[in-house]
Protein backbone atom coordinates (compact mmCIF):
# COMPACT_ATOMS: atom_id res chain seq x y z
CA UNK A 1 0.00 0.00 0.00
CA UNK A 2 1.31 3.54 -1.27
CA UNK A 3 1.07 6.55 1.21
CA UNK A 4 -1.31 8.01 -1.04
CA UNK A 5 -3.73 5.01 -0.85
CA UNK A 6 -3.49 5.03 2.71
CA UNK A 7 -4.54 9.02 2.78
CA UNK A 8 -7.68 8.21 0.79
CA UNK A 9 -8.64 4.52 3.21
CA UNK A 10 -7.79 7.22 6.18
CA UNK A 11 -10.08 9.42 5.09
CA UNK A 12 -12.98 6.70 3.44
CA UNK A 13 -13.14 4.56 6.07
CA UNK A 14 -14.60 7.62 8.96
CA UNK A 15 -16.89 9.08 5.63
CA UNK A 16 -18.34 5.95 5.08
CA UNK A 17 -18.85 4.90 8.96
CA UNK A 18 -20.13 8.26 9.66
CA UNK A 19 -22.51 8.39 6.57
CA UNK A 20 -23.69 4.59 7.40
CA UNK A 21 -24.78 5.76 11.72
CA UNK A 22 -26.73 8.34 10.06
CA UNK A 23 -28.87 6.38 7.53
CA UNK A 24 -30.65 3.97 10.89
CA UNK A 25 -31.85 7.06 12.59
CA UNK A 26 -33.28 8.73 9.64
CA UNK A 27 -34.98 5.23 8.83
CA UNK A 28 -36.46 4.63 11.91
CA UNK A 29 -37.47 8.37 11.97
CA UNK A 30 -39.68 7.97 9.19
CA UNK A 31 -37.18 9.23 6.23
CA UNK A 32 -37.05 6.26 4.24
CA UNK A 33 -38.74 3.46 5.89
CA UNK A 34 -39.32 -0.02 4.13
CA UNK A 35 -42.68 0.03 2.15
CA UNK A 36 -45.51 0.00 4.19
CA UNK A 37 -43.89 0.33 7.80
CA UNK A 38 -45.74 2.77 9.92
CA UNK A 39 -43.29 5.71 10.83
CA UNK A 40 -42.47 5.67 14.39
CA UNK A 41 -44.84 8.51 15.83
CA UNK A 42 -47.57 6.42 14.40
CA UNK A 43 -46.28 3.27 16.58
CA UNK A 44 -45.80 5.42 19.43
CA UNK A 45 -49.71 6.91 19.39
CA UNK A 46 -51.01 3.10 18.95
CA UNK A 47 -49.38 2.51 22.25
CA UNK A 48 -49.86 5.58 24.53
CA UNK A 49 -52.48 7.11 22.85
CA UNK A 50 -54.85 4.05 22.76
CA UNK A 51 -53.73 3.24 26.48
CA UNK A 52 -57.50 2.92 28.63
CA UNK A 53 -57.47 5.99 31.02
CA UNK A 54 -55.67 5.56 33.99
CA UNK A 55 -53.51 2.15 32.59
CA UNK A 56 -50.67 4.94 32.37
CA UNK A 57 -49.43 7.39 35.31
CA UNK A 58 -47.88 10.39 34.18
CA UNK A 59 -45.73 9.01 30.93
CA UNK A 60 -42.56 10.40 30.88
CA UNK A 61 -40.77 9.26 27.66
CA UNK A 62 -40.69 6.78 25.07
CA UNK A 63 -38.20 4.46 23.04
CA UNK A 64 -38.86 2.74 19.78
CA UNK A 65 -36.76 0.38 17.69
CA UNK A 66 -37.62 -1.07 14.18
CA UNK A 67 -36.19 -4.12 13.88
CA UNK A 68 -36.89 -7.55 13.13
CA UNK A 69 -38.98 -10.15 15.14
CA UNK A 70 -35.95 -12.47 16.51
CA UNK A 71 -33.88 -9.65 17.08
CA UNK A 72 -36.94 -7.23 19.04
CA UNK A 73 -38.59 -9.71 20.77
CA UNK A 74 -35.76 -11.21 23.38
CA UNK A 75 -34.77 -7.59 24.29
CA UNK A 76 -38.14 -6.72 25.19
CA UNK A 77 -38.93 -10.05 27.12
CA UNK A 78 -35.23 -9.87 28.47
CA UNK A 79 -34.52 -12.87 27.03
CA UNK A 80 -37.63 -15.35 25.71
CA UNK A 81 -38.71 -15.31 22.52
CA UNK A 82 -42.03 -17.01 21.50
CA UNK A 83 -43.66 -17.91 17.99
CA UNK A 84 -45.53 -14.72 18.03
CA UNK A 85 -44.55 -13.96 14.51
CA UNK A 86 -42.29 -15.03 11.69
CA UNK A 87 -38.72 -14.10 12.71
CA UNK A 88 -37.76 -12.04 9.73
CA UNK A 89 -40.91 -9.99 10.33
CA UNK A 90 -40.69 -5.83 10.24
CA UNK A 91 -41.07 -5.06 14.31
CA UNK A 92 -41.41 -2.37 15.96
CA UNK A 93 -40.35 -2.28 19.83
CA UNK A 94 -41.67 0.12 21.94
CA UNK A 95 -41.00 1.14 25.41
CA UNK A 96 -43.00 3.44 27.27
CA UNK A 97 -41.50 4.78 30.66
CA UNK A 98 -44.31 6.53 33.24
CA UNK A 99 -44.51 6.89 37.11
CA UNK A 100 -46.49 4.09 37.38
CA UNK A 101 -48.08 1.14 35.09
CA UNK A 102 -51.58 -0.23 36.00
CA UNK A 103 -52.17 -3.49 34.39
CA UNK A 104 -55.02 -5.72 35.66
CA UNK A 105 -54.15 -8.93 33.94
CA UNK A 106 -53.93 -12.37 35.11
CA UNK A 107 -51.47 -14.06 36.36
CA UNK A 108 -50.66 -17.49 37.82
CA UNK A 109 -51.50 -19.11 40.77
CA UNK A 110 -49.31 -18.41 43.42
CA UNK A 111 -47.64 -15.42 41.60
CA UNK A 112 -46.42 -12.79 44.03
CA UNK A 113 -46.38 -9.35 42.56
CA UNK A 114 -43.10 -7.39 42.87
CA UNK A 115 -43.34 -4.96 46.30
CA UNK A 116 -42.76 -1.79 43.49
CA UNK A 117 -45.13 -0.93 40.83
CA UNK A 118 -44.03 -1.33 37.00
CA UNK A 119 -42.48 1.66 35.54
CA UNK A 120 -42.36 0.80 32.20
CA UNK A 121 -44.73 -1.18 29.67
CA UNK A 122 -43.41 -2.14 26.53
CA UNK A 123 -44.86 -3.97 22.84
CA UNK A 124 -43.57 -5.87 20.13
CA UNK A 125 -45.93 -4.94 17.12
CA UNK A 126 -46.03 -5.85 13.23
CA UNK A 127 -44.31 -2.67 11.77
CA UNK A 128 -47.17 -2.92 8.92
CA UNK A 129 -50.28 -3.51 10.11
CA UNK A 130 -49.42 -2.79 14.38
CA UNK A 131 -50.76 -6.06 15.43
CA UNK A 132 -48.91 -6.62 18.64
CA UNK A 133 -47.43 -10.18 19.88
CA UNK A 134 -45.75 -9.77 23.03
CA UNK A 135 -46.22 -6.96 25.98
CA UNK A 136 -45.11 -6.64 29.11
CA UNK A 137 -44.45 -4.17 32.39
CA UNK A 138 -41.36 -3.87 34.53
CA UNK A 139 -39.07 -1.21 36.24
CA UNK A 140 -36.26 -1.67 34.04
CA UNK A 141 -35.97 1.30 31.77
CA UNK A 142 -34.19 1.34 29.63
CA UNK A 143 -34.23 -1.83 28.12
CA UNK A 144 -31.69 -2.39 26.22
CA UNK A 145 -32.98 -1.72 22.66
CA UNK A 146 -29.80 -0.46 20.98
CA UNK A 147 -29.02 -4.44 20.81
CA UNK A 148 -32.00 -5.11 18.46
CA UNK A 149 -31.29 -1.61 15.99
CA UNK A 150 -31.19 2.22 15.89
CA UNK A 151 -32.66 3.41 19.01
CA UNK A 152 -35.33 6.52 18.50
CA UNK A 153 -36.65 8.74 21.33
CA UNK A 154 -40.01 10.44 21.65
CA UNK A 155 -42.08 12.44 24.05
CA UNK A 156 -45.00 10.86 25.28
CA UNK A 157 -47.24 12.53 23.20
CA UNK A 158 -45.45 11.12 20.43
Amino acid sequence: MNKRSSWMWMILIPVLLVSGCGQGLASARGGSLPRGVMPAARACRLVVGKASPGFLTSPERVHLVLTTYAKGEPVESQGDISIGMPPATLVWVVEVHARTIHWNHGVPSGYKPPTRSGTDYSVVMDARTGSVSDQGECACWPLPLSKAGTRVSLPPEC
